[in-house]
C-alpha cells in the first residue's frame, strides 16, 4: 500500500501542479473574455452550488469509512447492503437538491438586489445548468468514494489528472466559440457525467462490486447518520469560510468586487490543494489502524510525520507567495487585480496552522470522535459570518478577509485545547516538531525579502529566475536545518535508485 500511496501522491502533485499552471494560463483569457461582471457571476454560482452540495449530509465520508470498515472485516454482505442504501439515499438527495435549486432561482431577484437585470438573467441560466450537474453527481460520487475505500488511489488520481487537463481545455474551446459562461458550466456537466460513468464501470469490472437493495436498515442508518451529521456540520462550516464571502459581497458591493476576491480565493485554493495532498489518502488507513487496535503512540507518530512533511511543503509555497505573489499578480492579470495579493495574504497566512494539522481531522473521523471539532468549527464559522457583515461596511473586501482570518485563529486555538486536554495528545511535542521546520523558513524568507526589495520583477522571465534561485536555497536550507534523518532518508532512497538506474 505504501507504493500505492507514494505513486498516487506523485500523480496528485503532478495533477495539482499541472492544474495550477493550466489555470494560471487560462484565467487571464477567461477573465478578459467574460469581463469582470460575468466572471464575478460565474464565481458567485460556484459559491452557491457549494452550499447545495452540502445536501449530501456528510454521507460522502461515511461511504469511505463504512466500506473501509467492512473491507477490513471481510464482510462482503454488509458492504453490498450498505452501498445499496447509500445509492437510494444519494438518488433522493439529488432530486431534493434540484427542487431546492429551482426554488432558489425564483428568489434571486430579491436576494441579489445589487445585480442588474442582464446580470440576473446570466446568473439564473448558468446556475440551473450547474444545479443539474450537482443533482446527477450525488449518486455517481458514491462510486469514487468506494474506490477510495479500496485505496485504489492511483486510478483515482489518473482520472483526476485527465480531468485537470480536459476541463480547462474544453472551457477555453467553448469560449472561443462564444458560448461564454453558459458553455463553461455545460462542460463541467458533461465531464462529470462521463467520469461518473467510468467510475461505475471500474467498480463493476475491477472491484467486482455488487449493490443489493434489501430494504432500509433503520439501525444501520442511525449509526451512519450519527457519524455523518458531524461531518455535515464541519462541511457547512467549511463552506461558510470559503463561499460565504462572495455571497455577502454580491449583496453589498456588486459583481465586480467578487471578481477581485475570487482571484484571491483562487490563489488560496492552489495553496490548499498543494498542501493537503497527503492527508487526503489517510482516512482508509487510519480507519483500518483503529479497527485493528492501534494505540495513541502509533497514531501520534503518523500525525507528527505527516504534519512535518506538510509543514515543509506549505512553508515553501506560502513563503514563495509572500515574496513573489504581488509581482506575479501584476504580470498575470494587471494592476486592476493588484489588491487580490493583500486579500490573499490575510486569508492564507493564518491557515498555515490548520494545514499542518489537517491529518488530525482525518484521524478524528476515523475514530468517530469528530463531534466536538465539528461544533467548534461551526460555532466559529457563525462568528465569522457576523464579523463579515460588520467589517464589510467599513473595509469592503478586506473586511471579509480579516473576518476569515480571525475565525481561523480562534478555530485552531480551540481545537488544540481539545486535542490536548480531551484526547490527551502531546500537542506541545507536535508543535515543537513543526516549529523546527518553520524557523529556517522564516529566516530564509526574511533575508530573501530584504534582498528582493532592491530589485524590480516585471516579466515572467525574471520572475522565473528568482523563483528558481529561491527554490534551490529553500531545498538547501531545509536539508541542512529543517529536515530530520527520517525525512532525508525518504528523499535519499528514490534519488539513489534513480542514480543506480542511470548508471546501469
Amino acid at each position: 500500500m505504501k507504493t500505492n500511496i507514494k505513486l498516487a501522491a506523485i500523480i496528485t502533485y503532478a495533477s495539482v501542479f499541472l492544474g495550477v499552471i493550466i489555470s494560471l494560463g487560462s484565467t487571464p483569457f477567461i477573465v478578459s473574455t467574460l469581463g469582470k461582471s460575468e466572471y464575478g457571476l460565474f464565481s458567485l454560482v460556484n459559491s452557491i452550488i457549494a452550499y447545495i452540495v452540502l445536501l449530501d449530509l456528510g454521507f460522502g465520508s461515511a461511504v469511505i469509512r463504512f466500506n473501509a470498515k467492512y473491507i477490513s472485516e471481510n464482510n462482503s454482505t454488509g458492504q453490498r447492503n450498505i452501498n445499496g442504501m447509500f445509492l437510494l439515499l444519494f438518488s433522493a438527495i439529488g432530486l431534493v437538491s434540484l427542487i431546492a435549486s429551482v426554488i432558489l432561482v425564483f428568489n434571486f431577484s430579491s436576494i441579489f438586489s445589487s445585480l442588474s437585470e442582464s446580470e440576473l438573467s446570466i446568473l439564473k441560466t448558468i446556475f440551473i445548468i450547474a444545479a443539474i450537474n450537482v443533482a446527477v453527481s450525488f449518486p455517481l460520487n458514491i462510486f469514487s468514494s468506494i474506490i477510495t475505500a479500496y485505496e485504489r488511489f492511483v486510478y483515482l488520481k489518473v482520472i483526476n489528472l485527465i480531468r485537470v487537463v480536459l476541463s480547462p481545455a474544453m472551457m477555453v474551446l467553448v469560449l472561443l466559440f462564444d458560448f461564454r459562461s453558459t458553455g463553461m458550466v455545460t462542460v463541467a456537466l458533461v465531464l462529470n457525467l462521463t467520469i461518473g460513468v467510468i467510475n461505475v464501470v471500474f467498480c463493476r469490472t475491477k472491484l467486482n462490486l455488487t449493490v443489493r437493495f434489501t430494504g432500509f436498515d433503520t439501525k444501520l442508518f442511525k449509526e451512519i447518520f450519527s457519524y455523518s451529521s458531524y461531518i455535515l456540520l464541519s462541511s457547512i462550516a467549511f463552506q461558510i469560510y470559503t463561499n460565504a464571502d462572495p455571497l455577502i459581497i454580491g449583496m453589498f458591493l456588486g459583481a465586480t468586487p467578487i471578481a477581485i476576491f475570487a482571484i484571491a480565493a483562487q490563489l488560496n485554493t492552489y495553496i490548499l490543494n498543494f498542501s493537503n495532498v497527503l492527508a487526503s489518502f489517510y482516512l482508509p488507513k487510519l480507519t483500518k489502524m483503529i479497527v485493528k487496535g492501534a494505540d495513541q503512540a502509533a497514531l501520534m507518530l503518523e500525525l507528527v510525520k505527516i504534519g512535518r512533511i506538510q509543514a515543509l511543503i506549505v512553508g515553501y509555497i506560502v513563503s514563495g507567495f509572500v515574496l513573489f505573489g504581488q509581482s506575479f499578480i501584476l504580470i498575470w492579470l494587471g494592476p486592476d487585480y493588484k489588491y487580490a495579493y493583500t486579500v490573499a495574504l490575510i486569508i492564507i497566512i493564518p491557515q498555515i496552522t490548520s494545514i499542518v494539522q489537517s491529518l488530525f481531522a482525518t484521524m478524528l473521523e476515523a475514530m468517530n470522535m469528530h463531534r466536538v471539532k465539528a461544533f467548534i468549527y461551526f460555532s466559529v464559522a457563525i462568528l465569522k459570518v457576523g464579523l463579515t457583515f460588520w467589517f464589510i461596511r467599513f473595509w469592503g473586501i478586506t473586511g471579509c478577509a480579516i473576518a476569515t482570518a480571525i475565525g481561523m485563529i480562534i478555530n485552531v486555538c480551540l481545537n488544540n485545547v481539545y486535542y490536548k486536554y480531551k484526547l490527551k495528545f502531546d500537542i506541545l511535542h507536535f508543535w515543537l516538531q513543526i516549529i523546527r521546520v518553520f524557523i529556517p523558513v522564516v529566516l530564509l524568507a526574511g533575508l530573501s525579502g530584504f534582498l528582493l526589495s532592491f530589485v524590480s520583477i516585471t516579466s515572467y522571465v525574471y520572475l522565473g529566475m528568482y523563483v528558481i534561485v529561491y527554490s534551490l536555497l529553500y531545498v538547501l536550507t531545509m536539508w541542512l536545518f529543517g529536515m530530520n534523518a527520517g525525512e532525508k532518508k525518504m528523499i535519499e532512497g528514490p534519488v539513489r535508485k534513480i542514480a543506480l538506474r542511470s548508471q546501469a
